[in-house]
């Protein structure tokens, strides 16, 4: 079943397709729909807009059946065929959709010209089957032209009358609610879909406070190099050579001959540049 937003999208679209003037209203008295409408489609002329749908609406339930409409929004209008309950009698069939359509009320002439040119038909939808259907808020009013002679020539076949002219509505406007409600609701739908995929691409996407442009960041956390303190050890004088003799230094340096890494890491530079001031190897 199609929803009412896409009921109500059709609807518009049918009426640009009318070329329709701006501010437009259809709203007219029974006189006119019988005079103006349903006499020029049963005498096969022109209505004078084209505004009234041609459906089998016994067809369909009557909440289906405004998305099949030309215009309207609260009431709609069809052109349908009625037919006959048995071949051979006048009473017409009610039967429609999952219910049927009862009479309510007495007929009402429709008066044109000085004469009756039409009747008016109140029905109520029931949904489901006779006697036990449970009544709705859907209200037609049918108009059928008066003439006596119609049911006689039509006798024994189904057809009772080739078109009536209806008019369709909801007596609380409920279908207009759920329309409207449809709408916002796939208003909102689409409004939370742009903000949730807005807000998908936000939590993906990383924060340039946090894009590390360093390649190699385990350096920025070294200590300069002038900053660097040697321990206290390693950071005494040299005053402990200056008590040993020439045999002695020279005994620790065939010692350390064979590793210059830790000859050089023993003996100061301040050492060294003593023995080269006084003129002897170091070694």
């Amino acid at each position: 079943m199609v929803t009412a937003v896409a009921a109500g999208r059709r609807g518009r679209d049918a009426e640009a397709e009318l070329n329709l003037p701006p501010g437009f209203r259809f709203h007219p008295t029974d006189e006119e729909l019988v005079a103006h409408y349903l006499c020029a489609r049963a005498a096969g002329r022109d209505a004078p807009v084209p505004i009234i749908a041609e459906v089998d609406l016994y067809r369909y339930d009557p909440w289906e059946l405004p998305e099949r409409a030309l215009f309207g929004s609260r009431e709609w209008y069809f052109f349908t065929p009625r037919d006959r309950k048995y071949p051979n009698g006048s009473r017409p069939n009610r039967a429609a959709g999952s219910g049927y359509w009862k009479a309510t009320g007495a007929d009402k002439p429709i008066v044109h010209a000085g004469r009756t040119a039409g009747i008016k038909k109140a029905l109520v939808f029931y949904h489901g089957k006779p006697p036990r259907g449970v009544k709705t808020d859907w209200i037609m009013h049918e108009y059928r032209l008066a003439d006596a002679g119609t049911a006689a020539k039509k006798a024994g076949t189904l057809r009772l009358d080739d078109w009536v002219l209806c008019r369709l509505y909801n007596k609380k406007n409920e279908w207009e609610k759920m329309q409207q409600k449809e709408e916002a609701a796939a208003a909102a739908m689409g409004t939370s879909q742009s903000r949730s995929r807005s807000q998908s691409w936000e939590e993906t996407r990383t924060p340039e406070s946090e894009i590390d442009n360093d390649p190699f960041p385990e350096l920025v956390s070294m200590p300069a190099f002038d900053d660097m303190v040697l321990p206290k050890e390693e950071a005494q004088n040299d005053d402990w050579l200056m008590g040993m003799n020439l045999d002695d230094l020279q005994g620790l340096g065939s010692l350390l001959q064979g590793d210059d890494l830790y000859s050089s890491m023993l003996v100061s530079p301040a050492a060294a540049a003593k023995t080269e001031l006084h003129g002897a190897s170091f070694f």
